[in-house]
């Protein structure tokens, strides 16, 4: 560790903030008058002033006029300090009068130069030793024509790097300093050595090397632009001080322009550990900007005299004047063709949209062009409707959500159009897009229309190797006192490899231009779209349903009526509407319910010829109008066949599969009309009839159907009002354990006893509750009355038994059956397993998902769960394992069939072999005979249930016929206990 030089972390902290322009310091080997521009007094001077001029101290100078030490030679003899420029010194042939204390040194004021400028409202001269010999006098001319010569030959460089080589090499012969470098900034603050020349024993360390930001501070480049040419002649020296340390006017001298200027210890300990002992530095300017620096490094102490620091400031304005000139050149030259092939291309866009192409579409067509332009490998466009990302970058996000994160980087603040430009997303403590993880440089063009629009490409990952002029980490000294820190780079100087991430390449004007104006061409030609196709779509929307596209009502209508009158009878008018198409939308939400209108409309048109009609109505209804060259019932009929098989694949919503069916009315022209609103209301009475005989099925207008009509009407309305007539009753039918001949638990059953018509079948009235949606509305009551007779029977000390109760469909698909159930329980102060619910097959899976949740919440409860009519619908293994359920009923149809049918016993057999692998309870319905028993006994039935054992019976008779059954099935097996 020996050799390097330390420094305090508290001051090693502080280099940044550090004021490098007011440290109050002076270099030794000069001295430094400042005097007032007002009236020429002496205010300040260098404390070394005495070091350089017998006989004088600084304070004998104070306060004294400036001419009694000084004499000013010609032509500047009445040159006033308030002509002084203010910002670089310029020389002046000025004489310091050291004759006044020391007489005999008068000849010696010949070896030192004078330069001057102004500050404010005072002037600071300095004062440098000079070298007049005759030898030094002749090798200054032969440095100058060596300068005129490089001046003529650079002017005419073809090639940058030539042209810094040969300025390195010019400098370090006229200037002797052992290195000389060309020193230019990066875009990232840091710097690059891209010319050196060395003397003969001094060895090429720094071409091609980094430097990082830190090495100069930013106060230090902004000084730079001003203070052009900096010159320390000796690092070891002690500078000297000011005399006073401030102005009269309380301030410090502000020494930016000061060749003489002392340096930080900072700066000084940096120079140490490069084993530089005298530094000369000239700033590079191009466009008012700090492009570089030639520095110049001695091993002994060293001063340049004027000669040598002004032909240096004319190389580097020719350095910065060349460089501008051949990077403008080199760099017009290469964007020419960038330029050309970016216009060429978005003129080809443009045209290509005018003519009527998709956005997207085309988008899509020209995207490798477009990813080649900007070097990209996303392009992404969020403009109105258009939102849409194309390329082969990775993305985690669907198109919406990742350009909904990118917007997220706009203000919405201001709305002026720009673009934003990032190259560095993926370095630590910068934001990236999570929605993009590859994109390491983002360019984004915006506008703020009536909202934000936008585009944007985004370009990956580019792993760069940089070349460091020494590892730049800091090195703690542990025994040092005070916590000193090796300064950067701590070791050496020596090369050090360092792999740069996150960064992409960065982005040019002309990407820059590009993106913006792609930007301005999308959003004009949709303004122009949209101005041209604002009538149409006004037209459009007038004669077109707003969700499917297809006919609206108004349209169908006029058209069905123009070839009416036209005498056009050959044609079918059909009606056809979504069966429990309410649930949809009760259960998932009209969105998803549109959903479904706008999947059913697609494949509808799909089955449709073009000289058909097809139209949404309203609602789930549609109309079609089939052209038949001789329309006839049979043929109408076949034709309806195609639009049930349209809904047999299950409806793909969001990934839950929705299972629907479609009735169909038909009315044939001219028989069952010949206006269109004759043949609307008698296809929507054979619409009626469709689903009033089952659903999912297609039926021919019969004049008999418009006197059902009314009998139906009139039979739903009295079914609305049975509730509150206090028409509606249960019947309870007892389920026997075949194993014990014991009843173990009851099915309560809704009946209707109509005030007129007498008691109505559930078979009639059930469809009827379920078409009108009045199902959710019995089924309540049935579990308000079925939970009211269990709390009698508790309170009149009977033993308890389960009841069982049907929930329909419409009630597994309402928002609150769990929690209506759950109060009802509350209520009558009943535990959960008093009940259990039985559900159809048919309607679990048209619902699956739903169903599982609903079944699953009545299991939390301690509600017992049963699928009922088990064989009748889509009976499968894997579907029964993923329900919450603790039986399955076999359906009636196999119970009554199974002995004298050999397909329906091996099926009932399976169906119990399945349910006892499962752990279920198996039950049986439908059971009439002893035989009928006996087979369920033997292989393995749990539960029967049937007129066998007992028809349903009302709530005060139940008890007593399960004594009744107990003991005449005790009579029959006498061996069961």
């Amino acid at each position: 560790m020996q050799g390097y030089d330390t420094i305090p972390t508290e001051l090693e902290k502080a280099c940044a903030r550090e004021p490098i322009h007011l440290l109050g310091t002076v270099q030794p080997h000069g001295f430094l008058i400042v005097a007032q521009v007002a009236d020429g007094r002496v205010v300040q001077v260098s404390s070394g002033i005495a070091r350089h001029w017998p006989g004088l101290t600084a304070e004998a100078m104070l306060g004294t006029p400036l001419l009694d030490w000084i004499e000013r030679g010609p032509p500047f003899d009445t040159l006033g300090l308030d002509a002084l420029p203010p910002v670089q010194p310029m020389a002046l042939p000025w004489r310091a009068r050291f004759e006044r204390t020391a007489p005999a040194q008068q000849q010696a004021s010949d070896d030192w130069e004078c330069i001057g400028h102004r500050l404010g409202e005072v002037a600071v001269l300095e004062w440098l030793p000079q070298t007049t010999s005759a030898e030094r006098l002749r090798a200054e001319g032969r440095e100058f024509a060596d300068i005129a010569s490089l001046i003529a030959r650079l002017r005419r460089a073809d090639r940058i790097d030539t042209f810094l080589d040969d300025c390195a090499k010019v400098v370090r012969g006229f200037t002797g300093f052992d290195r000389v470098m060309i020193y230019r900034f990066l875009p990232d603050g840091s710097g690059a050595v891209i010319a050196e020349q060395c003397g003969a024993h001094c060895e090429q360390r720094f071409v091609g090397l980094r430097f990082p930001a830190s090495d100069i501070p930013a106060q230090a480049r902004e000084l730079y632009l001003t203070n052009r040419l900096r010159v320390l002649a000796d690092v070891e020296a002690t500078p000297d001080t000011l005399v006073p340390p401030l102005l009269p006017d309380g301030a410090p001298l502000d020494q930016s322009h000061c060749l003489l200027r002392g340096l930080s210890p900072v700066h000084l300990s940096y120079l140490r550990n490069m084993g530089v002992r005298a530094t000369l530095t000239m700033s590079i300017v191009i466009d008012a900007k700090l492009w570089g620096m030639i520095a110049c490094h001695h091993h002994t102490p060293k001063s340049p005299p004027h000669h040598v620091r002004a032909a240096l400031r004319q190389l580097c304005e020719l350095t910065a004047e060349v460089a501008t000139m051949r990077i403008e050149t080199l760099t017009k030259l290469e964007g020419l063709d960038q330029r050309l092939a970016m216009g060429n291309l978005l003129s080809q866009f443009h045209q290509s949209l005018l003519k009527g192409e998709d956005i997207a579409v085309l988008l899509r067509q020209r995207l490798p062009d477009f990813l080649h332009a900007f070097r990209a490998n996303t392009l992404g466009v969020y403009l109105n409707s258009t939102h849409w990302i194309g390329g082969p970058g990775r993305r985690h996000q669907p198109a919406r959500q990742t350009l909904t994160e990118v917007l997220a980087r706009l203000d919405r603040t201001g709305h002026a159009p720009g673009v934003l430009l990032w190259d560095d997303l993926l370095t630590p403590g910068q934001h990236r897009i999570d929605a993009l993880p590859e994109a390491a440089g983002m360019l984004l063009a915006h506008r703020f229309e009536d909202h934000p629009i936008f585009c944007f490409a985004t370009r990956p990952e580019v792993v760069q190797l940089v070349r460091w002029a020494g590892e730049p980490v800091k090195e703690q000294v542990c025994d040092e006192p005070g916590g000193r820190v090796r300064l950067e780079p701590r070791r050496s100087f020596a090369e050090w490899r360092q792999q740069v991430r996150g960064r992409s390449e960065p982005w040019t004007d002309i990407e820059s231009e590009g993106l913006k104006s792609l930007l301005q061409i999308l959003a004009e030609v949709h303004k122009l779209r949209v101005n041209r196709t604002l009538h149409e779509k006004l037209h459009w929307r007038a004669h077109h349903d707003q969700l499917t596209g297809l006919y609206n009502r108004r349209t169908m209508e006029d058209e069905v009526t123009r070839r009416l009158q036209d005498g056009q009878y050959d044609a079918a008018l059909m009606l056809l509407d979504l069966d429990h198409f309410k649930n949809i939308n009760d259960a998932y939400g009209h969105a998803t319910g549109d959903q479904v209108l706008l999947q059913f409309g697609r494949r509808l048109g799909a089955v449709v010829r073009d000289c058909d009609l097809l139209a949404r109505l309203g609602g789930d209804e549609f109309m079609l109008l089939f052209q038949i060259d001789h329309p006839d019932a049979a043929t109408a009929l076949m034709f309806g066949e195609r639009l049930h098989q349209t809904v047999t694949r299950p409806f793909d919503i969001n990934g839950q599969q929705l299972r629907m069916s479609v009735s169909v009315g038909i009315a044939l022209p001219p028989a069952h009309g010949r206006t269109v609103g004759e043949l609307l209301r008698r296809a929507d009475l054979a619409l009626y009839h469709a689903k009033a005989s089952g659903r999912s099925r297609s039926s021919v207008f019969d004049f008999s159907m418009e006197s059902d009509q009314l009998d139906q009407y009139l039979l739903e309305r009295d079914l609305g009002e049975a509730i509150e007539q206090d028409e509606l009753s249960l019947v309870f039918q007892p389920k026997v354990d075949l194993a014990t001949c014991r009843v173990v638990g009851m099915e309560a059953l809704v009946r209707w006893n109509h005030p007129t018509r007498g008691p109505m079948p559930p078979a009639v009235f059930i469809p009827l509750a379920e078409r009108s949606d009045q199902i959710v509305r019995i089924d309540r009551w049935v579990m308000r009355h079925a939970l009211q007779a269990q709390a009698r029977w508790r309170d009149q000390g009977l033993p308890p038994l389960p009841v069982s109760i049907n929930l329909s469909m419409a009630d597994i698909l309402s928002t609150d059956v769990v929690e209506y159930l759950g109060a009802l329980l509350d209520e009558f102060n009943m535990p959960g397993d008093t009940l259990e619910i039985e559900v159809t097959e048919s309607a679990v899976m048209r619902e699956l998902a739903r169903t599982r949740s609903v079944l699953a919440a009545f299991n939390t409860r301690g509600i017992g769960t049963t699928l009922d009519d088990f064989g009748t619908g889509f009976s499968s293994l894997s579907y029964l394992r993923q329900l919450p359920l603790q039986s399955i009923k076999i359906d009636q149809s196999f119970t009554l069939s199974m002995l004298q049918d050999a397909n329906a016993e091996t099926l009932t057999e399976a169906i119990v072999a399945m349910g006892v692998a499962l752990k279920m309870l198996v039950v049986a319905e439908g059971v009439e005979t002893a035989q009928q028993m006996n087979w369920l006994m033997e292989h393995g039935c749990h539960l029967g249930q049937g007129f066998f054992f007992s028809p349903p019976v009302s709530g005060d008779d139940i008890h007593g016929v399960i004594q009744d059954i107990e003991l005449r099935l005790a009579a029959a097996h006498p061996g069961i206990h």
